[in-house]
């Protein structure tokens, strides 16, 4: 299932981090996805961040494009900061 989230490099903006990603149904069946993503840098830069497909399960082959924002309060914003999928759930549409 991991297949289906793709984590690109994040990038400064105003004051924070902007992780895109995407989510790809891979799956033959509609799916709901909710992932959580982690960065960390020096400087003690530790944030966690959610996105929630709940009000739309994608279908079969298609894929939602997204960005979240990322802040941690008080810590320097990191030049590489290391993103990592920390949770992956899908559930499929049940007819």
């Amino acid at each position: 299932m991991s297949r289906d989230v793709t984590v690109f490099k994040p990038r400064r903006d105003r004051g924070s981090l902007t992780v895109p990603l995407s989510i790809t149904n891979s799956g033959k069946k509609r799916a709901f996805y909710q992932v959580e993503v982690r960065i960390t840098g020096p400087g003690g830069f530790d944030a966690t961040v959610r996105v929630d497909t709940g009000a739309v399960a994608l279908y079969p082959g298609t894929t939602w494009p997204t960005e979240l924002t990322v802040k941690d309060p008080g810590k320097p914003l990191p030049d590489n900061p290391v993103v990592s999928i920390v949770k992956n759930n899908k559930r499929e549409l049940q007819n």
